[in-house]
């Protein structure tokens, strides 16, 4: 008899029905125990490309920085100081030497002009006296008044003199005697740096009564702190207000330097956003509802329709884009506003960028409206404007956002180059193609190089809107690694 041979089972961790299952879902990309949206799977391939996740978070920071502009900046946009064109960046000392003794305190020398041919700068010396105005509204402009004279009674004449001009108030009147008294009180203080806020008196502004204030400053220092009380804006346009979130009270705080008519490097940059930034996302989104209409319209009328429009279209892709939008800019009158330009730019570039997004989206609906679901949309009898609005144009959603991402860089180029060469935002405004203008002159560049920084944030925008866009399109597209 032949012996028998037993096998021994192997002794396994016993394997649940839904464990199982478990597994088997989670090896298989797009697949769960509930159905899972198309949005939602966008999501997560989205959440796996890091360049991707890298641009939005630019992003992010870029438009944030824009929105909150009046706070984040140390001045006010049109704020200048014709004293200090080309101010080179303000070092920051962090520890001060005070009569208490040594404490953390950052602080920036004031400096002046030396040397008017060569663009050079000192500091000035520690007996200067200085008076800095805090105006009541947005629209009044910062006065700055410095002495250096030898002696306090000098020192004390040219600052009175300079707030009763600033202020049209009477030398001899008793707002101007307690100022003189104070002057005296700051200048006799055993602390060199010694501040002071006072108040001149109430006056009416356009029907409001607003109190008139100034600092007095001793010394040569600028402290730098968090919250500071600076030039005042309109937050968000909805209130007056005067703190930012870095800032001098006495000025002299230039992080990145100021251009030639003394205006500060930052605080320009940060409101130039608004228009730089803006205007790429107005003039794309203005396209994207031109170029579904007029494609959806073309692709699914067919016909005559299709004729015309297509042909229309050709016509705006056969001209160089460049010169119709330098041509159509020219051609309307010089005097605008810079609300009115900002406007004409993004109708500009909507106006040409428009015709070759038409043309992929009447592809496409050239082929969606063949599909079963049309075809039972019309059997329903629902009108043709339903069902293109309602079943075909939905369907072309996916593409639509990648090429809006991918085309908004491009609009943030237009409205530099327009800037740059004269024909956009206008002063005082701003905008980081305006604040390049300057950069067209060699010398200038060579000296102040400082005033290329704008450049760089347009390359940073166009860098993060191509990685989020890349982003966007592995996302949505069926055959990526992600």
């Amino acid at each position: 008899m032949a012996e028998e041979t037993k096998s021994t089972p192997q002794t396994t961790a016993p394997v649940s029905p839904a464990g199982a299952t478990e597994q088997i879902l989670s090896s298989r990309e797009g697949m769960a125990e509930r159905s899972e949206s198309m949005w939602s799977i966008y999501l997560r391939r989205f959440r796996k490309h890091t360049l991707g996740k890298v641009g939005l978070a630019i992003l992010l920071a870029l438009y944030l920085m824009a929105l909150f502009a009046d706070f984040l900046s140390p001045f006010d946009m049109t704020w200048t100081d014709k004293t200090k064109p080309y101010h080179p960046r303000t070092r920051i000392y962090w520890v001060y030497d005070g009569p208490d003794g040594r404490e953390f305190r950052p602080y920036v020398f004031e400096k002046r002009q030396v040397n008017v041919a060569f663009r050079e700068y000192g500091v000035y010396p520690e007996r200067t006296m200085r008076i800095v105005t805090i105006p009541p509204t947005a629209n009044r402009p910062q006065g700055l008044f410095v002495s250096s004279a030898q002696t306090a009674a000098e020192r004390k004449a040219e600052l009175l003199q300079g707030a009763a001009n600033y202020y049209r108030i009477d030398m001899n009147s008793d707002a101007m005697q307690r100022l003189s008294a104070e002057i005296d009180r700051i200048e006799q203080d055993r602390d060199p740096d010694a501040r002071s806020l006072f108040r001149v008196g109430t006056v009416v502004d356009q029907g409001v009564e607003r109190l008139f204030e100034l600092t007095i400053a001793k010394g040569n220092k600028n402290f730098v702190s968090f919250f500071a009380r600076a030039t005042p804006y309109r937050f968000l346009g909805l209130f007056t207000a005067h703190r930012h979130f870095i800032a001098s009270e006495t000025g002299g705080f230039f992080f990145l330097g100021t251009d030639a008519l003394g205006r500060d490097i930052v605080s320009r940059l940060m409101h130039g956003s608004r228009v730089s930034l803006t205007v790429g996302v107005l003039g794309a989104t203005l396209t994207f509802i031109l170029g579904l209409l007029i494609g959806g319209a073309a692709g699914y009328a067919g016909g005559a329709v299709d004729n015309v429009l297509m042909r229309l279209s050709e016509v705006v892709l056969a001209i160089p884009g460049i010169y119709l939008l330098f041509a159509l800019r020219a051609a309307f009158p010089a005097d605008l506003s810079s609300t009115q330009v900002y406007i004409l730019i993004v109708i500009i570039l909507s106006g040409i960028g428009w015709a070759g997004l038409a043309r992929i989206i009447r592809g496409l609906v050239l082929s969606i409206k063949q599909e079963d679901f049309v075809m039972s949309a019309r059997t329903m009898g629902l009108s043709s404007f339903r069902i293109l609005v309602r079943h075909v144009l939905p369907n072309t959603m996916s593409f639509v956002i990648v090429q809006v991402t991918l085309t908004i860089p491009g609009y943030i180029l237009g409205e530099s180059a327009l800037s740059l060469l004269g024909l956009g935002i206008t002063q005082p405004q701003s905008s980081w193609g305006l604040m390049l203008a300057v950069a067209r002159n060699y010398r200038v560049v060579y000296q102040f190089p400082w005033i290329l920084i704008p450049g760089f944030f347009i390359f940073l925008a166009i860098l993060a809107w191509n990685f989020f866009g890349d982003g966007i399109r592995d996302a949505v597209d069926p055959k990526s690694k992600h």
